[in-house]
């Protein structure tokens, strides 16, 4: 008891001093010390007398070792010494720290009076105790507090900020360039004063601005706790006086005699300026740090800038302190062992000076290549699975590119039923089917939470009540949902009010109205009337919940309306008391969401949800996730038949320094001898080195130390082969594999290389002994084999010894979970090929009546086009022929393109056909020759519907001119016409193409306004003298390409003296006219320039009639409709390019536009004979695409194959 009251006599003491260096005024008392101690008469070992020399030892070693536990358990068998280890990891990265918990508890070591932390959790304990702590924000919350608070760099690129995703671009590369200069400890007014070249004063200002935010609302970043403590220890010019710095320090480290800093590289300049500072307390009596570098003889600057701020913190106190640097001991054995590797690994460092080559792997090194990413999982899984079977002591590590491609590795790990290890600190367990972190807001019970939320902030937004609805609040009947939300998109009303109607007639309003062109009542099916009682009920209830929501968000919080919202649909009791592991995860994440609910309602000085739900939808477009996410536990992801060893470990981590500085912690702890077995996988050059990521912004490199951010390529080169070197040189493995796949698993289309880093170590000639998707056994399992024929490898044939083939076979067929997932992955391809079977076999005849009825304006017309068997020629490889690894590989990978070998010959050609195929032969290949019915577009009804009604005027126009009554009643009666004939082409509101009525007539109205623009421009248009031709359709032969080409000219106008001079050549103009829905300016000269619809028509007219045009015409239908006032209305001056092409779009005949229009019929010819119809993915034709939403699959063909087996794979093993 006396020890007791003596360790809490000390608590209070050292709260006291803290309080009285930073007194801080309405604080309630909160009592914390982790240091505190038992033993009352080691008070007096605190305090030393000054006059003796302290030292300071630095060690730097470039291979992971565990002296800094060492010195930690030597320094707690002293007696009369508290030791305080601070860390630069987190405290599960850091071996010395989970080596002491095993040892004794954490709670135990801080009984004694001992002190293990984290560098950034000591400041926040520090900042606890001292009555000045602040909500820590992550990445997520800073980005949504200014962006919220619309804090952007002012200026160029503020302006340019148009749209959200640029201002969220823009908030992200000043949290980037602000991250910077809090990890070097800088403060606004050093930044401030710094303002020059580069350091512009609006970057300055912002800064400023940045930080006075974040101390308006009680928030700071990890990176800002140090600088707070930096900024109460004097170390920053932040008005602190002396006095109160000195006191504040000594009172931090008065508890303790020895000080001992690990992982110190991992440290910030900050850090290390602090911790150096620490040390140089007069009551240490010995400190020593450890640090780990890339190469032997290099310096760690967190090391330097250490005890340099040791030495001066020292000489401020008028003590006397040494520093000396100590030799890490090493064994004669594994030294030598070390210098082999790194003989070998230093073949990858390129860019360095006296970089060896030639120097053979001194332990197994694997080089193996795969056809496709599938492939490669396969194999290395089933090489993985071997490994841990035969040695129950092995360490497998994974290292990949990137994070996406960790997360997809380890779902295909864990449907092989592989033991996973997930560190929490590096790749989330909450995980989608894509391998993505799932969001906070996406969490069950969160969703729809934040979906009502939202619903009540925004009535009119129909997403967040079906979300609502969909959820396990209320479970509404999927079929029926379908039925009201297609009844609320026909009738462009809201949901609610189509709900309210459903529920006042009993369900009686579902089938009526449903289409505008009649109004007959659509029958409902069988699955909608059998859930019509049940899904009345349940509306009715989700209704009055509404209402009463709605009419109290204006009074009550919005956490007032999550919690009546909870009671009301009784999950209140379930959250509170949770009975399972769901319910617990969902109190869990609950808690998380209400935890930023309340801040929102702190940042936004409101409760009212109308406020509250912005800034919630600024933190949705974060990558915000929750708590409970990263503290889940890897046997989750266990199979439950796995017969792997419990302490068998697989970890899959990104090849990042953070990861690498994590993993060098854990090959420190040799603890249990284990065999470690290093995997370089997806190891393509696309991704490693990859593209480089650079800080935008202007660096302050006076206030910065090096080593100084990544700004140029070659430095980015530079690190990735360091990177690739410290992976290979981080541990004692006993073998080593290489791998990289061609086909990637986002773009199967991309050829991919292997990386260019890991290409002078590559080695020809391996070949992975992994189980083939192929015919298994008569379990259903299959065996492993080496053989020519496993599909989707492409190395070299060099065959594994028959007695590693033998164990291979041995270990893998006693692995059932292997045998399950593969024999569900074979049964998932086959089905992938039947559904490619019917989309390509049936889908057209389906399809082919309604093909022949295309319109001739778009070149599709085609007489013979039933004949498809004429058209399609498939080239089958003959029976026993060999084939070569990359036929193979084709054969049995799963691909969203067509075969290589399917050849089609064109019937005929036309402009729109050679357009479709250049832009992307797929799209050409589902449209032209599978037939099917692409998506009609709002902008393709707009177009077709100006169209219909410049041709109806033009019409109109020639029967006037040659009827010789060309009076202004003509022209009315032509305007007239016109108008019909686009309301007759242009589409009611019952089909879906437009969000609201309001769209429909605003671009009603915006197609009639065009529609008259042009026919003024045409009344003006002085050099026009007749109409020779309107939509005349044109067709001749091109030898060079041995096909027919067809076409329709828009218009062709007899133009009087086109240069001026009377003796022009020719005096026809091609015109063609393009729509321009969204009103924006457009460069009609550029557009014409490039335009090769022009070229290709003046080679048709040159052709068909036998003399050349004058020129073509791009002529746009309406005006510009972007601008405003006087600037709209503004005469241009008509600009002239060097072909003597004006700006109105018009481009002169020459042969050079004749063989371009040549080159591309050809071109487009000789690709449909070869059966070239690989598809061409970009942002801006894909999203353009008739077919993206419905027969197209390339972009998410993986992700939704992914995810059908992670359905599969959840059902009971067999």
């Amino acid at each position: 008891m006396a020890a007791q009251m003596a360790a809490s006599r000390r608590s209070l003491r050292r709260l006291l001093l803290l309080r009285r260096a930073w007194p801080r005024a309405g604080h309630g008392g909160r009592v914390f010390s982790g240091v505190s101690a038992v033993d009352a008469s080691a008070r007096g070992v605190s305090t030393r007398a000054g006059g003796s020399s302290v030292g300071h030892q630095s060690s730097v070693s470039c291979e992971p070792n565990l002296l800094a536990l060492q010195r930690v358990r030597w320094l707690l068998q002293q007696p009369r010494r508290r030791v305080l280890l601070l860390t630069g990891s987190s405290a599960t990265d850091s071996a010395a720290r989970v080596a002491l918990e095993r040892d004794a508890p954490a709670f135990e070591l801080e009984r004694r009076g001992h002190g293990v932390f984290g560098v950034r959790e000591f400041c926040q304990l520090l900042l606890r105790e001292g009555g000045r702590e602040r909500r820590v924000f992550g990445r997520a919350q800073l980005a949504a507090l200014m962006l919220h608070h619309d804090l952007a760099l002012p200026g160029a690129s503020r302006l340019a900020a148009t749209s959200a995703l640029q201002r969220r671009k823009g908030v992200q590369d000043l949290l980037q360039l602000f991250r910077l200069l809090e990890r070097e400890g800088v403060a606004p007014e050093q930044y401030r004063a710094a303002v020059g070249e580069h350091v512009p004063l609006e970057l300055a200002e912002t800064y400023q601005k940045y930080q006075e935010l974040l101390l308006q609302h009680d928030a700071t970043s990890w990176d800002g706790l140090v600088m707070d403590v930096l900024a109460m220890c004097g170390l920053q010019d932040s008005g602190v006086p002396a006095a109160t710095a000195k006191e504040f320090s000594e009172a931090v480290m008065r508890e303790y005699t020895d000080v001992v800093l690990d992982d110190v590289q991992r440290m910030t300049p900050a850090m290390a300026r602090l911790v150096g500072h620490l040390c140089g307390q007069p009551s240490v009596q010995s400190s020593a740090s450890f640090s780990r570098v890339l190469l032997e003889g290099n310096v760690c600057p967190q090391t330097h800038i250490l005890e340099q701020q040791l030495l001066r913190t020292a000489v401020d106190a008028g003590r006397s302190r040494s520093v000396s640097r100590t030799a890490v001991p090493t064994n004669a054995e594994a030294a030598g062992k070390r210098a082999r590797m790194q003989a070998f690994a230093e073949q990858v460092l390129t860019l360095r000076a006296g970089s060896s080559s030639g120097v053979s792997s001194p332990i197994p090194f694997k080089c193996w290549k795969f056809g496709a990413s599938e492939a490669e999982e396969r194999g290395i899984g089933a090489y993985i699975a071997e490994a841990v079977k035969s040695d129950r002591g092995t360490r497998v590590t994974v290292l990949c590119p990137s994070y996406g491609d960790a997360s997809r590795i380890m779902l295909a790990f864990r449907k092989q039923g592989l033991p996973v290890q997930m560190n929490g600190d590096q790749i989330s367990a909450a995980i989608n089917s894509s391998g993505s972190p799932i969001h906070l807001f996406d969490e069950p019970g969160v969703n729809a939470v934040y979906s009502l939320l939202c619903a009540l902030s925004f009535p009119s937004d129909s997403r967040h009540l079906y979300n609502v609805l969909r959820s396990d609040y209320f479970a509404f009947p999927a079929e029926l949902l379908s039925w009201l939300m297609e009844k609320e998109q026909r009738s462009h009303v809201d949901l609610f009010p189509v709900l309210e109607a459903f529920v006042e007639s009993r369900g009686k309003s579902l089938g009526t109205s449903l289409s505008q062109r009649d109004s007959e009542k659509q029958e409902l099916p069988q699955v909608v009337l059998s859930q019509l009682e049940n899904g009345v009920e349940i509306a009715k209830s989700f209704v009055k919940v509404i209402r009463r929501l709605r009419a109290e968000c204006h009074q009550r919080s919005a956490a007032d309306l999550v919690q009546s919202f909870l009671e009301e649909t009784g999950r209140l009791e379930a959250l509170l008391s949770p009975s399972s592991p769901e319910q617990e995860r969902e109190s869990l994440v609950l808690a998380d969401f209400l935890r930023e609910l309340e801040t929102a309602q702190n940042v936004v000085q409101s409760a009212q949800v109308t406020f509250v739900a912005p800034y919630l939808q600024q933190l949705r477009e974060t990558n915000l996730t929750s708590s409970a996410a990263w503290d889940e536990v890897s046997s989750e992801l266990m199979h439950p038949s796995a017969e792997v060893v419990e302490d068998a470990s697989i970890r899959v981590l990104p090849l990042t320094t953070y990861s690498l500085e994590s993993l060098a912690s854990s090959m420190a702890d040799k603890q249990g001898g284990k065999k470690n077995v290093l995997v370089l996988m997806s190891m393509r050059d696309s991704k490693f080195p990859g593209r480089m990521k650079r800080i935008t912004l202007p660096l302050p490199y006076d206030l910065l130390s090096e080593p100084f951010p990544i700004q140029a390529r070659a430095e980015h080169l530079q690190q990735c082969e360091q990177l690739a070197y410290k992976a290979l040189t981080l541990g004692e493995y006993e073998e080593v594999v290489l791998s990289f796949a061609e086909l990637a698993a986002v773009s199967s289309s991309k050829r991919e290389v292997l990386s260019s880093t890991f290409q002078p170590i590559w080695q020809e000639g391996d070949r992975p002994s992994i189980a083939p998707k192929g015919k298994g056994d008569s379990k259903g399992g299959t065996k492993v084999s080496a053989s020519k024929g496993d599909s989707g490898i492409t190395s070299s044939s060099k065959l594994v010894s028959s007695q590693h083939s033998s164990k291979t076979r041995a270990a893998t067929d006693n692995s059932q979970p292997l045998t399950n997932a593969t024999s569900r992955f074979w049964l998932s391809e086959v089905s992938g090929l039947l559904r490619e079977f019917v989309h390509r076999v049936f889908f057209p005849i389906l399809h082919h009546k309604k093909s022949l009825s295309d319109d001739m304006k778009s070149g599709d017309v085609c007489i013979e086009r039933c004949e498809l068997q004429n058209t399609l020629k498939v080239e089958t490889p003959k029976a026993g022929m060999d084939l070569e690894p990359s036929t193979a590989e084709s054969i049995t990978t799963r691909s969203s393109a067509p075969a290589a070998t399917m050849s089609y010959e064109p019937r005929h050609l036309s402009y729109s056909q050679i357009s479709e195929y250049l832009r992307c032969p797929h799209r050409y290949y589902l449209g032209r020759v599978m037939k099917l019915d692409g998506d009609l577009s709002t902008a393709m009804m707009f177009g077709r519907a100006l169209h219909e009604g410049v041709a109806a005027f033009a019409k109109s126009i020639t029967a006037s001119q040659q009827s010789g009554d060309e009076t202004k009643e003509a022209r009315t009666l032509a305007a007239t016409e016109a108008e019909e004939a686009f309301m007759r082409a242009w589409t009611g509101d019952g089909y879906g193409l437009f969000t609201s009525k309001e769209q429909a007539a605003f671009l009603l109205e915006r197609g009639l306004m065009a529609l008259l623009d042009f026919i003024d421009i045409n009344n003006g248009d002085l050099q026009l003298q007749e109409i020779v031709h309107v939509e005349k359709e044109f067709s001749f032969y091109v030898p060079e390409a041995n096909v027919e080409l067809r076409g329709v000219w828009d218009r062709i106008d007899r133009v009087s003296s086109p240069n001026g001079d009377g003796h022009s050549p020719s005096s026809f103009v091609i015109k063609e006219f393009k729509s321009n829905m969204g009103g924006s300016e457009r460069n009609m000269r550029k557009l014409a320039d490039e335009s090769l619809q022009l070229k290709m028509y003046m080679y048709a007219f040159h052709k068909v009639f036998g003399e050349a045009p004058y020129g073509a015409k791009l002529q746009q239908i309406g005006g510009n409709y972007a601008g405003s006032g006087s600037e709209f209305n503004k005469p241009r001056r008509r600009r002239i390019s060097r072909a003597g092409n004006d700006d109105s779009g018009f481009v002169h005949f020459s042969e050079e536009a004749v063989d371009e229009a040549k080159a591309a019929i050809v071109e487009v010819a000789a690709g449909l004979r070869r059966g070239d119809f690989d598809p061409k993915p970009s942002f801006v034709e894909c999203a353009f695409c008739p077919y993206a939403g419905s027969a197209c699959h390339f972009a998410t063909d993986d992700a939704s194959y992914e995810r059908q087996s992670v359905r599969r794979t959840r059902g009971p093993a067999v």
